[in-house]
């Protein structure tokens, strides 16, 4: 009876090793033109979910191995390998039914020279953000605004609309702006449709404004990850007034004013040096935003 139980187990257990498929053990080697990486999925309702399950899998380890993913971290960004390694292929694939459920082994495929241009991508966004940080200290925490997008996505691919919704505790005048990693800031409020930027407290802003059919944002490039940006102040100072001021002269195709991040950080510096000492109290709050071509 022990021995036939014995064989039972071998059988039982070969039939399991048997399901992955030959290269699963034996998986390719990275060379000059492509890196590889499997990936293994199991529990899914139906095959074409586990195959996304398992190259789901082979792409976050490609992630981790490109090397970058800590400094994405401290940076508060996330790498999301569904959005950012779009051109991963799979150059082998095996799935099975078991009952209910499938499971799937991929190999994932993906081109050295796309791995280039992702890292230099992350470095840039890296140093931008980074960079930002420290202009943000100058900022005091003297009350919170609530900042978020409206549909609590922070990756977006080319052509999708993107909303905001701010909330200030205070009565101020607010900015929100989108600094973008090649240097361009793009004023998201004050704008053509709502050109005064003060706020009353506990208002939840929407930009753009709800049922408002003809002002709309949508992802186009650069291709990046932005730091978006709120700024209020109880009273209004040299920051708000030269911001409004570009508002004020847009053009008849332009929603909303565009600067550069010298500009912005110029115009900030003063603001902070003429309300030293004065009763103005400061707040602010920020997210990451990562556009991808489709």
């Amino acid at each position: 009876m022990k021995s036939a139980l014995l064989i039972l187990l071998f059988i039982a257990a070969s039939a399991v090793f048997a399901q992955q498929p030959y290269w699963w053990d034996n998986p390719h080697r990275d060379d000059t033109e492509f890196m590889y990486e499997p990936g293994m999925a199991a529990d899914a309702p139906n095959e074409q979910e586990a195959v996304r399950r398992a190259v789901l899998a082979a792409k976050e380890m490609l992630v981790e191995r490109i090397g970058i993913v800590p400094a994405l971290r401290e940076a508060g960004l996330s790498s999301a390998p569904e959005f950012a390694l779009v051109n991963c292929t799979v150059s082998d694939k095996g799935t099975e039914r078991k009952g209910k459920n499938w499971s799937a082994w991929v190999m994932g495929k993906y081109p050295q020279a796309e791995k280039e241009t992702i890292l230099q991508r992350w470095k840039t966004s890296i140093a931008s953000i980074m960079d930002l940080k420290e202009q943000e200290k100058k900022v005091p925490m003297q009350f919170s605004i609530g900042l978020a997008t409206a549909d609590g996505r922070l990756h977006y691919r080319e052509g999708e609309t993107v909303s905001f919704t701010v909330s200030p505790e205070r009565d101020c005048h607010l900015v929100l702006l989108d600094h973008m990693s090649d240097g361009t800031t793009v004023l998201l409020f004050p704008n053509r449709y709502h050109p005064d930027s003060y706020v009353r407290k506990y208002e939840t802003l929407y930009i753009p404004p709800l049922m408002n059919d003809t002002f709309s944002i949508v992802v186009g490039s650069p291709w990046g990850d932005d730091r978006v940006e709120a700024i209020g102040a109880t009273d209004r100072n040299s920051l708000h007034s030269m911001l409004s001021s570009l508002v004020a002269k847009l053009d008849s195709g332009s929603d909303m004013a565009v600067l550069s991040r010298s500009r912005f950080v110029e115009a900030l510096d003063s603001a902070m040096s003429e309300t030293a000492g004065s009763r103005i109290a400061w707040g602010r709050a920020e997210i990451n935003l990562s556009t991808y071509s489709k």
